[in-house]
């Protein structure tokens, strides 16, 4: 019996230690008891030097992410967006490095702006989602190399060649891409598809 009163004291006082230290990490990042992240909470679970603080901030700070995301793809893709408004969400998706969203954004490769006036500066000028494919990097390039087979879209597939040659920055190496790709297709007309893709690569 004593045992036993003994293990429930003991689970009592792990229990009370407990809910102190989550009063103590609320108390210190006052937000993320509403499941928001800011700049400052980030900063603030780094600096408590404690592994539960950072894990708790971490976890909030990826599902923020990901409702961001999903939010600006239904933007995207959004067909009733204006051009400008879906320029803006391929640049934050961009930006946020979302790998996840390669091949809506591929699809919507040649959506450019072009209506804003010279004297007025913008990172919204442009093949805005090539530029947001290229900042993603290499995630991109299956997406883009897609758009070569399938598509015969001259703007399509101008913008998806330079986003490969973007991200690898050498031709040469954008070359063997393609001819693996090449090698791998069974398909005779995306077969040929590529190796138009592959000539315009080497100015032939």
């Amino acid at each position: 019996m004593k045992s036993k009163c003994s293990f429930q004291l003991a689970t009592f006082r792990t229990m009370l230690l407990i809910l102190i230290w989550s009063y103590t990490i609320t108390a210190a990042i006052p937000s993320m008891a509403q499941n928001v992240v800011r700049p400052e909470d980030v900063i603030s679970a780094v600096r408590l030097n404690n592994i539960d603080a950072f894990d708790r901030m971490a976890g909030k700070l990826q599902l923020q992410q990901k409702n961001l995301t999903a939010q600006l793809v239904d933007i995207f893709k959004d067909a009733q967006s204006p051009v400008l408004t879906k320029g803006a969400a391929a640049y934050c998706l961009g930006e946020l490095r979302a790998s996840e969203v390669v091949n809506v954004l591929a699809l919507g490769i040649a959506l450019e702006i072009n209506s804003v006036s010279n004297d007025h500066l913008t990172l919204l000028q442009g093949p805005i989602v090539m530029k947001a494919l290229i900042k993603i990097g290499n995630p991109s390039i299956p997406a883009v190399m897609k758009n070569l087979a399938e598509s015969d879209d001259a703007k399509v597939r101008a913008l998806s060649l330079q986003v490969i040659e973007r991200i690898d920055k050498d031709k040469d190496i954008s070359a063997l891409r393609l001819q693996k790709a090449i090698k791998a297709e069974t398909d005779a007309q995306k077969q040929a598809r590529l190796q138009v893709a592959l000539k315009a690569l080497s100015g032939a």
